[in-house]
């Protein structure tokens, strides 16, 4: 018996095939930007040993009720939702705001 998950697109190609390679978390951690207000954006910066970019993914999981619906009347809403990630070699940066936004510190 194999384990994983296949996906295939609309013309039947295998698109995606995780019974070819296995998952390994080398952090795990909480990420909290409840202090983050206004138009002062919060930058968090991981040291995560043995990421790679090119063969490591970062993925945020939220653990609580995400406020996008309330966000769609709210200019500042979505910066509440999920931050802006990038990677380098050994590192993780989180922004709560777009790092091209005007905020002073992202």
């Amino acid at each position: 018996m194999s384990f994983g998950a296949r996906v295939w697109d609309e013309n039947a190609n295998l698109v995606m095939d995780t019974t070819t390679f296995t998952y390994q978390v080398i952090w795990q951690g909480v990420i909290d930007f409840s202090d983050t207000s206004g138009s002062t954006a919060k930058v968090i910066t991981l040291s995560i040993p043995g990421f790679d970019p090119a063969n490591c993914v970062f993925m945020v999981i939220p653990t609580r009720a995400q406020d996008i619906q309330s966000a769609e009347g709210d200019t500042l809403g979505n910066i509440k939702s999920y931050p802006y990630v990038t990677t380098s070699a050994g590192q993780v940066v989180l922004r709560s705001a777009n790092p091209s936004a005007n905020l002073g510190n992202t």
